[in-house]
């Protein structure tokens, strides 16, 4: 993971994350991921932890292209 979110600036509840990758969801080897409040993990991820999303992929409120997670995968990185 690239990138976490860890203060919620629209108050909803939800946690953003960039990943580096092979899949270009987002950019050339990127993908941001947005975690409803009802999958958000009580200890978000950390830089360099490894995280996979599943989920449809829609326009997030900057028109970028990101994963609406219905699945998160954290494997933490000691």
């Amino acid at each position: 993971m690239l990138y976490v979110e860890a203060k919620d600036p629209d108050g909803d509840g939800d946690a953003h994350f960039v990943l580096a990758g092979e899949q270009s969801i987002t950019g050339p080897g990127i993908a941001a991921i947005d975690v409803e409040k009802a999958l958000r993990p009580r200890r978000l991820p950390q830089i360099g932890d490894w995280v996979s999303a599943a989920g449809p992929v829609y326009l997030g409120s900057h028109g970028q292209r990101q994963i609406q997670a219905v699945k998160l995968r954290i494997r933490r990185v000691p």
